[in-house]
């Protein structure tokens, strides 16, 4: 049996102009038969609306186009992007407007009011495009069960930021990618996770942690949903104290933590809430005597080097009791709140007695 590979679409990028024209003169069907039924939020619909204003990419378009026998037209239906489209046209229309969380400057304003040349580049901005010629509907089916098929399964933090908005989720996503270098050259976060966004995990977590005392980290997703629509915290006070605890942390460990045990996840996390509640105050958790800047640099680093010492020890029951909790608390439920708020105490602790 012979089989045809002549191709069943085109790649093509249409402008959002050409969207807007096809819709007016009712050459483009939006229609919901292959569909997804869930309905974008407002702030879903703000966000992508910022993401083309400022010029980055969105998912493409599928698109099958067909003839109208009656007029002899070429009709375009919409087979996926529905909501993306309906969207860009709702904007051009006034229908919506961007988040100021989500754009300083632009938020708030319809598209009526935005200068012309901000107007022109979204008209102009291009969508990439697969457009179906003379595909069946079962073809069509067929080509997303394809498309499915070859998809990663989506880890819990790329469930969470699809489905998320808000003015918290953009700032564990830019604290994250600000910190990439930071993440890989001192081996907190590998490369490979960073794809799967573990950087932004872990700045969420952290992030948490800042705003709401220490959590375990199962309640992630939690935060994110209680954030969504309401973030209580002023992000740039919670930013400039998040690079503050970063700067702070080089300055101790100037050549990286690579080569110390507070490259692991769960214990670079502990050293910054340490340093964190050592310069600002950690909800949740007992004052302690002294602030970061009364304490000499090189005693306190001296004091953290501990850690390695503790970790290097041949025969761990010798060691203190508080250093072998440490020591368990490290290596068991390492992300649960008791365990943690345990380790921060513990550094904490060693920070300002030695």
């Amino acid at each position: 049996m012979k089989w045809s590979t002549v191709k069943s679409f085109d790649s093509r990028v249409y402008s959002v102009n050409d969207y807007r024209e096809w819709e007016a003169s009712g050459q483009l069907e939006l229609s919901p038969r292959f569909q997804r039924r869930s309905v974008w939020t407002d702030i879903a619909r703000s966000y992508l609306m910022d993401t083309i204003i400022r010029g980055k990419p969105v998912p493409k378009i599928f698109l099958r186009q067909k003839i109208d026998a009656s007029t002899g037209r070429s009709m375009r239906e919409v087979v996926d992007g529905q909501q993306r489209l309906r969207t860009i046209l709702a904007f051009l229309q006034d229908g919506l407007v961007i988040r100021r969380s989500h754009n300083r400057e632009l938020g708030g304003l319809y598209f009526s009011q935005l200068d012309e040349d901000v107007r022109l580049q979204l008209l102009n901005y291009e969508l990439s495009t697969d457009l179906l010629i003379n595909v069946s509907d079962e073809e069509v089916l067929d080509i997303f069960s394809r498309l499915n098929s070859h998809a990663v399964v989506l880890n819990q933090q790329e469930k969470i930021n699809a489905s998320h908005f808000g003015e918290f989720k953009q700032l564990a996503d830019t604290l994250a990618h600000r910190y990439f270098k930071y993440w890989v050259s001192n081996k907190i976060i590998t490369d490979a996770q960073v794809m799967r966004m573990q950087d932004v995990s872990f700045t969420a977590d952290l992030l948490i942690a800042m705003c709401d005392g220490i959590q375990s980290k199962k309640q992630i997703g939690a935060y994110y949903d209680l954030y969504e629509e309401d973030f209580p915290h002023s992000a740039e006070e919670l930013e400039n104290r998040f690079h503050a605890t970063i700067s702070a942390m080089v300055s101790l460990f100037p050549e990286g933590f690579s080569q110390s045990e507070f490259h692991r996840v769960h214990l670079q996390y502990s050293l910054f809430t340490t340093v964190y509640h050592l310069i600002f105050g950690l909800e949740g958790m007992d004052k302690p005597p002294l602030l970061l800047d009364e304490i000499n640099p090189k005693v306190l680093r001296f004091r953290l080097d501990h850690v390695d010492q503790v970790f290097a020890a041949e025969d761990h029951t010798l060691l203190p009791p508080a250093d072998r909790q440490f020591l368990n608390d490290s290596r068991r439920a390492t992300t649960d709140t008791a365990v943690r708020e345990r380790r921060t105490a513990y550094l904490t602790n060693l920070a300002v007695t030695g």
